[in-house]
């Protein structure tokens, strides 16, 4: 019988985290949680206080904007919410104290980054730094990590890093899922040795790697150990760019691309059940989108990058659920915008996406080794 993160909150709610220590479910519901409009309910100061969790969701739930706040994005639904609710009035996760909530959203500067800080019994506070959100700005950012380092966000989760340190004392968890995985592990790497000594554990739920050059840092090889990454069985944002440190296969009952969403993922009793290896299509994928920007010099991607998303922002959209209603509604009207761009724009796009299904092309079996693998 397949089970997942609300098995485990049945599992483990009534335990505290003296009684069941912080572990890796434990890293993705914090990661989870940070995709929740906190603003306003959860301080933006540092304060080892906070406002209970509990407290929190009911004020979430209560709150006169609850619609505008629970609006989440395409990757996840009210199960999210369901969430919420679920560990607020938990032994385990109720009394934990939530501060430091911040929300950045720069168009100028191509920025998305929030993050909160919980303070745990044992006053170990856990860092915690969203993923990607709904809107294109913070999707652009991501494709400019094939090109730049650091990214706004990036110097942004070290400065917030810092920051705690100066004002909160204990020792520290670093967690993050997507993009916040990666916030994570890059705050990590690059903060003082002195924090570097606090931190217990980083969790880089799914989130991409960093350019080759950054993976064989020293300050990136001393975190590494300390640095726990998971990734689904056909995993697409996780496998982008260098892992140089160990990650874990976990089970997803969804597909391709769902199966980002970690409520997916399966459980072996308090831990992820785990998989020796990746899909023949999680291989494939990762294979194919390597060895794309391995044709491409870091010129070439931001490029393709300025090009891809201008086509997206000629829709006038900012979020990915508005681009998906657009698309649904008038697919000859978004159409109509791609050829509205200027000739130089469209080529470089065409002719980029031309070469990443070449390379998709080359990586697919035959259909003679696909019937021998059937027959095996």
């Amino acid at each position: 019988m397949e089970s997942n993160i609300f098995d485990y909150i049945k599992w483990r709610g009534d335990l505290s985290f003296e009684d069941s220590p912080f572990c890796e479910v434990d890293s993705v519901i914090f990661s989870l949680i940070s995709y929740l409009n906190l603003n306003g309910i959860v301080s933006a100061d540092f304060e080892r206080r906070g406002i209970r969790l509990e407290k929190a969701c009911q004020k979430f739930f209560d709150s006169s904007d609850f619609e505008e706040r629970s609006k989440i994005g395409l990757f996840f639904d009210a199960e999210l919410l369901d969430l919420f609710k679920k560990i607020s009035v938990t032994n385990r996760y109720k009394n934990i104290k939530l501060c430091g909530f911040v929300d950045s959203l720069d168009f100028t500067h191509e920025k998305q980054f929030s993050a909160f800080t919980a303070v745990l019994e044992d006053e170990t506070v856990v860092v915690t730094y969203r993923g990607t959100d709904d809107t294109l700005v913070g999707w652009k950012e991501d494709f400019n990590m094939a090109f730049t380092t650091p990214v706004p966000s990036q110097k942004e989760a070290l400065e917030y890093l810092e920051n705690l340190a100066k004002n909160l004392s204990g020792q520290i968890i670093l967690t993050g899922h997507s993009k916040g995985g990666n916030l994570s592990v890059f705050a990590s790497t690059f903060c003082s040795d002195k924090i570097k000594r606090r931190i217990l554990s980083v969790y880089n739920n799914d989130g991409p790697g960093f350019e080759y050059d950054i993976t064989q840092l020293a300050d990136f090889k001393k975190i590494s150990r300390k640095v726990h990454t998971f990734i689904p069985q056909t995993s697409i944002v996780g496998m982008l760019l260098e892992h140089e440190e160990d990650y874990t296969i976990v089970k997803s009952n969804e597909i391709g691309i769902m199966q980002h969403n970690p409520l997916s993922w399966q459980l072996d009793g308090p831990s992820f059940l785990k998989l020796e290896k990746m899909t023949e299509q999680g291989i494939l994928i990762d294979k194919t989108i390597k060895k794309w920007l391995q044709d491409m010099d870091k010129t070439q991607r931001e490029t393709f990058v300025e090009a891809l998303f201008e086509l997206l922002a000629s829709s006038d959209a900012t979020t990915l659920t508005e681009l998906a209603e657009k698309w649904k509604r008038n697919p000859a009207s978004s159409l109509r915008s791609l050829f509205s761009l200027d000739e130089k724009t469209r080529h470089i796009v065409w002719k980029t996406i031309e070469h990443l299904f070449k390379i998709a092309r080359q990586n697919i079996p035959t259909f003679s080794e696909l019937i021998s693998k059937v027959k095996q």
